[in-house]
């Protein structure tokens, strides 16, 4: 038995982002109860192992079981949806990439970004037939909105409509202030919006809660709290050893996004960059209070800033807010983005600036140097598999890609979307050395940072 590469992977933040023996305190967490998983326990074996219990590991594992009859196992760090599966917004939007459509239009050709934004869509569609097949009703609102912030804003955003128009199928709509504030709030930074109608908001461990329940249902196996320590090569598959445990298969997905896995294959080593996301959630707000914003609508909206402001009405009346930032993941820095969401906060809807806080909470999302998504195996014929980089757009994109992964296993013919070059290859290697790698991060956000700045 040959060892491959063990421990390789550093935390990149604090370890206060990595306490996987601690349960998430979240909003999500505080209003769904979830089942309770054992923990990998002696000798195991299976078709697929899977690590990282969260939409992309669990969505592969529901489809490799209920569609193509391979047995699955998963095992996870945490808890079930511990990371950024149970962390996140809950925003079912698109498109999970940095750059613009003119940018993906420009670098992709025709039709292998149109593919990209249609398997973006599917990506949307599959939440909801899941939701429906399931009778899981945590889907609110309808599409999602992007909030022009200032006056040059709506400039830009006037000419993002146009794009969206010229390449996309997805039906959009561009509002003027007043007519935005009709249907969907006012505030001091709202100078009209694009509509995106498509997807929505949803609760997302619930959605990871309904996924594991029915991948279980279907014969997968999902064990938590069970972190693969070390990953050997046999003659017949891949050995996974975990403190309690092993676990055999012919295939391994490494499903585990912005949280990699303590031993992973070393072509994975440097190929997404983990970025901190903070979110806080009020308590319930009056209903003149929300007249007082005209904030009307449940669909997610994010503004056009470039450090962006993401928000959504919650359906008991929340309002709930996050933001990206902090480059430490400490209990400090924590602090501080904590107070810095809430001066946005006043700054964006003044009649909410003393909103009680009741909770906050932080994870991490991953990008990558190619600025999009990556799914794939990591050598033909290795048996290893890979998919992450989701730019925060994980609830349409993750649940894809895993399904995606499982018919790729399970040898089917892909579609032109599962085909689709964008998503094909491990994206090019990031600087070695964390400390490059933060400053690279640092100079971006400071460069943002201005640029939002220089808005009017």
């Amino acid at each position: 038995m040959t060892p491959s590469k063990e421990s390789a992977v550093r935390h990149f933040y604090h370890q206060n982002m990595y306490r996987f023996d601690t349960a998430a305190q979240t909003y999500w967490h505080h209003i769904t109860p979830g089942p309770d998983l054992p923990s990998l326990v002696g000798e195991h074996a299976a078709d697929v192992a899977i690590v990282g219990a969260g939409f992309t590991g669990l969505s592969a594992a529901l489809h490799l079981a209920r569609d193509h009859g391979i047995q699955a196992c998963v095992v996870d760090a945490g808890d079930l949806a511990w990371g950024a599966s149970g962390r996140n917004a809950g925003f079912n939007t698109l498109p999970a990439t940095k750059l613009g459509l003119d940018q993906l239009f420009d670098r992709w050709g025709t039709q292998a970004a149109s593919d990209f934004l249609a398997a973006q869509h599917e990506g949307q569609l599959l939440v909801d037939e899941f939701c429906d097949s399931e009778g899981l009703q945590i889907r609110h609102g309808r599409g999602s909105y992007m909030v022009a912030h200032a006056p040059s804003a709506w400039r830009d955003l006037q000419e993002e409509f146009a794009v969206w128009r010229r390449y996309s199928r997805l039906p959009c709509r561009l509002l003027t202030a007043d007519a935005f504030a009709d249907e969907g709030h006012g505030g001091s930074e709202q100078f009209g919006a694009l509509h995106i109608e498509s997807g929505g908001g949803i609760n997302p461990l619930a959605f990871a809660y309904g996924l594991a329940r029915a991948a279980l249902r279907h014969g997968a196996e999902i064990y938590t709290h069970s972190a693969v320590t070390a990953l050997h090569k046999e003659r017949s598959g891949h050995v996974l050893q975990t403190a309690q445990g092993r676990l055999r298969a012919r295939h391994v997905v490494f499903a585990t996004n912005a949280y990699p896995a303590q031993a992973q294959p070393a072509a994975l080593d440097r190929r997404l960059l983990p970025a901190i996301s903070n979110i806080l959630v009020t308590a319930p707000l009056s209903d003149e209070c929300w007249a007082s914003e005209a904030y009307q609508t449940l669909s997610p909206a994010f503004d056009t800033r470039h450090l962006l402001n993401y928000y959504r009405r919650l359906p008991d009346n929340r309002l709930l807010f996050g933001a990206r930032g902090d480059l430490t993941g400490s209990e400090q820095d924590g602090e501080r983005m904590r107070q810095a969401l809430r001066r946005a906060l006043a700054r964006k809807f003044p009649a909410f600036s003393d909103a009680p806080v009741e909770h906050y909470w932080r994870g991490l999302v991953s990008v990558t140097r190619s600025m999009v998504p990556a799914m794939g195996e990591t050598e033909q014929g290795s048996g290893l598999w890979y998919a992450f980089g989701c730019f925060g757009n994980g609830v349409n994109t993750m649940p894809w890609m895993g399904r995606t992964l499982a018919r790729q296993i399970a040898g089917s013919l892909p579609t032109p979307t599962e085909a689709c070059p964008v998503f094909q290859g491990l994206p090019p290697k990031l600087p070695s050395g964390n400390w490059l790698q933060k400053l690279g991060l640092r100079l971006a956000y400071s460069r943002y940072a201005l640029l939002d700045q220089c808005a009017r």
